[in-house]
This record gives C-alpha cells, structure tokens and sequence, in this order.
C-alpha cells in the first residue's frame, strides 16, 4: 500500500466517521427535542418519592419529574459511537499492516478511536441506566407542590419549602437560540427566611417533562393564593394545571405570559 493510499484510506475512514457521528448527533437531539416539554405532573403519593425514613410534609402532591435521556438519544449515541469506532478501528488495523511512515497516522487516528470509544461506552451506559430507570425503585428527581409547600428532590437529598418562607416567585430565562425560542429558565423563591438546610433560593426548570412555565405558572400561583391551597393533592389542582397547559401554544412567547386564574 503506497503512501497516497494509506493518506486516502484514512481521510475516508475519518470522513466516514465524522458523518456517522453528524448523523447520529442529529437524530438523538432532534428526537429527544421531539414532543418534550409538553407532560403534566404526575399526582402521587409523597411517600414513593422518599425512603419512608421520614414522613413527608404533605401526603399526596404534584410531582414535576425531570426528563432524563430519552431512549431515542442514548441508543442514537451508542449506535454513533459503535459506528464510528468500527470505521476507526478498520483504518488502524490498515495503517499497522502497512507499517513505516504510515505509522505516523495513528497520531490522528488513535484519539480520534479513544474518543469514539468513549462515545460508544458513554452512549451504553446511559441506555442501561435509562433501562434500569424505567423499573420500580429509582429515585424520583424534580419539584413536588403541595398543601404544605415545595419540595425539590434530589439524588441524595431533598430541600423542603413551606409556603410561609416564601414571599414571591420570580422567574429567570435567557435565549439560547432566537429561531428555535429555546431559552434556559429558572424560578426564584424570594424569601423571608431560608428554610432549614436550604442553601439556595434559585432552581433550574430547564430538562423537565413539563414545560418551564406550566412549572412557574402553578408555583407562583398557590404561592399567590393561600386561600385556594386546599385543593392540591386533589384532582381540583390537577385540572387546573391542564387547564394552563391547555393554553400554551408550542413555539410562542407568550407561554411566558399565561394568565393564571
């Protein structure tokens, strides 16, 4: 094999792998944006989102679970990574055959095989974590309401919110990209006081199966109205909450602006 053919089997294999890897990418973010954003809370009893070691503040809440990874993103990245790795590995196997001044190409090659292996492997994990996740007895991560306050769930911890603490609810959000509306938000309870063993006031929204603001919305609103909170826990509550999610249209900025009533 002369040099010009070690040069063109490597270019091929690099360019192979850098379309399985755009390819990939691709289609694991446009389906894991596909139909996101748009879950209602799940109405469920407070106790399955703790260890029963401590009886939770109110029995039954409105529990905003974080997305996670779709199954579409994780088996798009292992898929990439495995593909990429492959055309890689064939190009390394090519470059020892030919031995002498085409050893010089595992320079390029070798971190671009490491880092489509860590891919592949990354991609993998996280579609047996995703597997896993999907059985009984994970941890439930996101923001629960209730007649008692907000809790926000952890891995490992939990930061619990009376309503008493919290004086408003502000929202934060920032444009990521003008054309697709996506934007990062977050929610501020302003306070008079932090609860105990909370130490911040400020909690992402972004990355839930519910849309920011439909989170923001029913927040600030039992915050706002003490006098309605008896309804959460019930199916009053839930109904309410559909009924803002009702009035959001994908796409627009005025989701940011929903009347709560």
């Amino acid at each position: 094999m002369v040099a010009a053919n070690v040069a063109a089997v490597v270019g091929s294999a690099i360019l192979l792998a850098f379309l399985f890897g755009a390819v990939g990418a691709g289609l694991g973010v446009s389906y894991q944006r596909e139909g996101t954003n748009r879950g209602m809370p799940h109405l469920i009893n407070a106790v399955v989102l703790t260890r029963a070691r401590v009886r939770p503040p109110d029995s039954w809440v409105h529990f905003f679970r974080e997305a996670g990874p779709s199954r579409w993103l994780t088996t798009c990245f292992a898929a990439t990574g495995i593909l990429m790795s492959t055309s890689l590995v064939w190009t390394f196997v090519a470059v020892l055959g030919e031995g002498g001044a085409a050893l010089l190409w595992l320079l390029l090659v070798v971190p671009l095989l490491l880092a489509a292996l860590v891919l592949a492997l990354a991609g993998a994990i996280a579609l047996v974590q995703f597997v896993r996740h999907a059985s009984f007895g994970h941890r439930h991560i996101g923001i629960s309401i209730g007649r008692h306050g907000l809790v926000r769930y952890y891995l490992d911890e939990v930061d619990v919110w009376p309503w008493e603490n919290i004086i408003r609810v502000e929202a934060l959000g920032r444009a990521l990209d003008a054309q697709t509306e996506d934007f990062s938000a977050h929610i501020v309870l302003v306070a008079n006081s932090l609860p105990a063993d909370v130490t911040e006031n400020k909690y992402s929204i972004d990355g839930y199966q519910s849309h920011p603001w439909l989170i923001y919305t029913a927040v600030r609103f039992w915050a706002e109205h003490p006098e309605l909170r008896s309804e959460l826990g019930t199916t009053f509550a839930q109904r309410r909450i559909d009924g803002w999610s009702e009035q959001m249209v994908p796409g627009e900025r005025a989701q940011a602006q929903i009347s709560v009533t």
